[in-house]
C-alpha cells in the first residue's frame, strides 16, 4: 500500500481559511482579557444565556452559510467539512454552537431532501440573512422519553389545522420558521411553516422554558398549537411521506452533531493538560504521574478513535449512501458513550477542580455538563441501537456484488473530492457491510512495512478485531434464525456495542493506511494505540498498550497543548 499524499485543493483550503478565520476572531479561550474567553462564557452560562458577543460573531462570521447548499448561495458541499467550521464553536460553548448552529441545520436538512425549489430557495434566504430556524422531529417508538409527544394536521380546504404539543424544542422562541412533522390522514408528513419569531406565527404558544443541567444557554421550551392554520404550499415532500423523510435526514444529522461535539471533549482535554502541568513533580496529578500520564494518552487516543468513526460517518452519505443510515447511528451510538467515558476519566485527574464552577477550570465542569445533552433527541441512543440490530439481522445475508466504490477516499481526512450527498439512496437497505468487510480484508496488512516497532501491535489488536468480527457474523446468523415473531434476544443489545466498536476500527484503521505521506497521522503510534484502545474495550486481557505508544501520544499531546492545536485528526491552530 502506498501512502496517500496529503495535497490541499482549493475546495480544502477553503474550508481550513474558514475555521482559521473562526479561531482567530473567537481568540484565546484560556486568555482572561478576551471578551470571548472562558470566564464569559462561564458567566453567560450562569445566567441561562448564550454570550450577546459570540453571536454577534457567528452572525458576522456568516455561519449559516455553513448549512446552505453552494448551488443555494452557501457553503455546504461535505458533511464533515461543516462538522469541522463548527467544532471552532462547540470549542467554546456547546450552547452556542447548538442554539446558533446546529438547530438551525436539523431542520434545514429536511428542507433541502424533500423540499420544493420555492421552499428551498426561502429557506436559503432565511439562513442567508442571520435567521434561526428549528425542528420537531418525530418520536421514533425507540427514541426518548424526554420528547414523546404529537402533532397532528387536520385537512381544510386547501390546506391544514395543525393542533398537538411538542414538549421540548431548542431555540423555539427565536425560529423564524419551523419544520414539524405531523400526523395526517395519509400518515406522518412534514410542514415548513413561520416560527414564533415570524410575524405570520405569532399563534404558536411558547410553553415555559424547561431548565437544563446541560447546555444551560439553549432556551429549550415546547410549543402548543390549536387549528393552526397552514396552506397546501408549506407540505414538505409528499402527504404521508413524513417517515420515509425523516429516515432520509436522519443520516446527515445524526453523524455531523457528534463530529461537532468533538470540540467541546478538546477543551476537556486541553483543561486537565493545562492542569496537569501546573502541579508540581511530586504530586498525583502532576506528569510525573504514571497515572495522570496514561489518563491524558488514553484521552488523546479516543478523540481519535471518534474523529475516525466521525470522518466515516460524515463521508458515507456522499460515498455510501445505502449504508449510512446504519454508519451514522453508530456514530450517535458509540461516540457519547467513549466521550462521557473520557469526561469521566479526567476528571480523576483533575479531582475536585473537576466541580468548580468558575476559575481556571470551570470550562471543564461546564463541559461534563453539555457533553451528555448533545446526544438527546429523537434519534437518541436507543433509536440507533435499533438501527444497529436490524443491521445485524442482515449480516448473514449474501453480500451484493463487490461496489466499484473506492472505499479510500472514506478514511483521508484532506481529500474534498467527494460526489453530492444523495438522500433518496439513505433509505435504501445496505446490500453489503463495507466497513466489517474492509476489516476483515485489511486487518492482514495492518503493518505495511512502515510500522516499525508499532508493527507487533499493530498486528495483535487487528487480529483480535477481526477475531471478533467472525464470532460476531456467527453470533448473527443465530440471531436471524430465530423463529418468525420471536422478538430479538436480549443479546443484540451486546452485539450492537460489539458491532459499534468493530467499525470504529475498522475506521481507524482505514485511515491508517490512507494516511498522508507525513506528519503525525504517518506515525505507527497512534494507529496501534487506537487498534489497542478498540482492542481492550471488546477484551480486556487481549492486548496492551505499547509503552512507547503512550510515550509518543503523550509527547504529541503535549506539542498541541503548546503550539495551540486541536487534538483531532486535523492538528487545528485554535484561538489565534
Amino acid at each position: 500500500m502506498t501512502a496517500a499524499v496529503n495535497t490541499v485543493d482549493s475546495s480544502e483550503a477553503a474550508v481550513q481559511e474558514r475555521i482559521a478565520r473562526l479561531e482567530h476572531d473567537f481568540g484565546d479561550l484560556d486568555d482572561p482579557g478576551n471578551p470571548l474567553g472562558a470566564e464569559q462564557f462561564l458567566a453567560a452560562d450562569a445566567r441561562g444565556q448564550q454570550l450577546p458577543a459570540a453571536e454577534r460573531l457567528l452572525g458576522s462570521f456568516g455561519l449559516n452559510a455553513e448549512f446552505v447548499p453552494r448551488e443555494l448561495g452557501g457553503r455546504l458541499d461535505r458533511l464533515d467539512a461543516l462538522a469541522r467550521v463548527l467544532r471552532a464553536v462547540f470549542r467554546r460553548d456547546a450552547a452556542l454552537g447548538l442554539g446558533h448552529g446546529l438547530t438551525s441545520y436539523l431542520a434545514a436538512v429536511v428542507v433541502w431532501a424533500a423540499g420544493t425549489p420555492r421552499q428551498r430557495r426561502e429557506t436559503a434566504d432565511l439562513l442567508l440573512s442571520d435567521g434561526r430556524m428549528a425542528c420537531a422531529y418525530p418520536e421514533p417508538p425507540q427514541g426518548n422519553d424526554f420528547l414523546r409527544n404529537r402533532l397532528t394536521a387536520r385537512p381544510d380546504g386547501d390546506g391544514y389545522r395543525l393542533s398537538g404539543r411538542k414538549e421540548a424544542l431548542n431555540n423555539a422562541a427565536h425560529a423564524d420558521a419551523l419544520v414539524m412533522f405531523a400526523h395526517t390522514p395519509e400518515g406522518l408528513s412534514a410542514f415548513l411553516a413561520p416560527g414564533p419569531a415570524h410575524p405570520d406565527g405569532r399563534d404558536i404558544t411558547l410553553l415555559p422554558r424547561r431548565p437544563t443541567v446541560g447546555v444551560r444557554g439553549c432556551a429549550i421550551q415546547g410549543i402548543a398549537l390549536d387549528g393552526h392554520r397552514l396552506d397546501a404550499g408549506r407540505l414538505v415532500g409528499a402527504a404521508g411521506g413524513g417517515a420515509r423523510l425523516a429516515e432520509l435526514v436522519f443520516p446527515l444529522t445524526r453523524s455531523a452533531g457528534l463530529s461537532m461535539a468533538l470540540g467541546c471533549a478538546d477543551t476537556a482535554l486541553r483543561t486537565t493538560t493545562a492542569f496537569a502541568r501546573s502541579h508540581r513533580s511530586r504530586s498525583r496529578a502532576s506528569l510525573h504521574s504514571a497515572r495522570t500520564r496514561t489518563a491524558l494518552a488514553n484521552a488523546f487516543t479516543d478523540l481519535l478513535v471518534c474523529d475516525c468513526l466521525s470522518l466515516v460517518a460524515t463521508r458515507a452519505p456522499h460515498l455510501l449512501p445505502r449504508e449510512s443510515r446504519t454508519l451514522g447511528a453508530v456514530a450517535k451510538y458509540l461516540l457519547p458513550t467513549i466521550l462521557n467515558e473520557t469526561m469521566d476519566d479526567l476528571s480523576i485527574v483533575l479531582g475536585a477542580e473537576a466541580y468548580a464552577a468558575g476559575g481556571s477550570y470551570g470550562i471543564f465542569h461546564k463541559t461534563a455538563r453539555d457533553l451528555p445533552m448533545i446526544g438527546l433527541g429523537s434519534a437518541g441512543t436507543s433509536a440507533s441501537r435499533a438501527v444497529i440490530i436490524a443491521q445485524l439481522l442482515r449480516l448473514p445475508r449474501p453480500a451484493a456484488p463487490a461496489s466499484t466504490t473506492d472505499l479510500g477516499a472514506l478514511f483521508r481526512p484532506f481529500d474534498a473530492a467527494l460526489p453530492p450527498c444523495r438522500p433518496e439512496e439513505n433509505a435504501l437497505l445496505p446490500d453489503r457491510d463495507s466497513l466489517l468487510g474492509y476489516l476483515e480484508e485489511s486487518a492482514g496488512s495492518a503493518d505495511d512495512g512502515a510500522a516499525g516497532e508499532f508493527a507487533g501491535p499493530l498486528r495483535e489488536a487487528a487480529a483480535v478485531l477481526v477475531a471478533h468480527a467472525r464470532e460476531l457474523r456467527e453470533r448473527c446468523a443465530e440471531l436471524a434464525a430465530r423463529p418468525r415473531g420471536r422478538p430479538v434476544s436480549p443479546r443484540a443489545y451486546a452485539l450492537a456495542e460489539r458491532y459499534a466498536l468493530l467499525v470504529a476500527g475498522a475506521a481507524c484503521l482505514g485511515v491508517w493506511r490512507q494516511r498522508p505521506a507525513g506528519g503525525f497521522l504517518a506515525d505507527p503510534a497512534w494507529a496501534a494505540m487506537a487498534l489497542t484502545r478498540i482492542a481492550s474495550r471488546l477484551d480486556k486481557s487481549a492486548v496492551r498498550a505499547p509503552a512507547a505508544g503512550l510515550d509518543r501520544m503523550l509527547a504529541e499531546l503535549l506539542h498541541r497543548f503548546d503550539d495551540a492545536r486541536s487534538y483531532d485528526l486535523y492538528a487545528t491552530a485554535i484561538g489565534r
